[in-house]
């Protein structure tokens, strides 16, 4: 009886599951280096779902309190630059403390937004 050589057979490679999203919110917002700002659409994106906008102001807005792993919740801004008016005195304050220019007029308070790359395979201006 003749014995057959054993063959490897290619292991299917294992991806790790992505993160939930509060979770990937989380960890994309403590990446955010000291001095800078992301707005909601970047962070979306740094947290794998372009788009979510929206979703990660609901996880910006329902923030654990843990002193123990400290969020800084401060340096995610709206798109236009703007500060949400509700914690937008504190939140100044400490961007100011970081070094980041933050304008006031009146009530609104401005921060000036890093251009955002285009996506790739993502829409483009349409020549007219």
């Amino acid at each position: 009886m003749a014995l057959r050589a054993k063959t490897k057979t290619p292991k299917a490679e294992v991806k790790p599951a992505p993160l939930p999203f509060p979770k990937a919110v989380w960890q994309a917002v403590r990446a955010i280096p000291r001095g800078q700002v992301r707005s909601y659409a970047q962070v979306a994106l740094y947290a794998g779902r372009p788009g979510a906008a929206r979703g990660v102001g609901r996880e910006m807005a329902t923030l654990p309190q843990r002193p123990d792993v400290p969020l800084p919740w401060w340096r995610v801004i709206r798109s236009d630059g703007t500060l949400a008016p509700q914690v937008a005195q504190e939140q100044a304050r400490r961007l100011r403390a970081e070094g980041v220019e933050v304008a006031q007029r009146g009530d609104a308070f401005r921060v000036k937004v890093p251009r955002e790359a285009p996506a790739v395979g993502g829409a483009t201006k349409r020549k007219r």
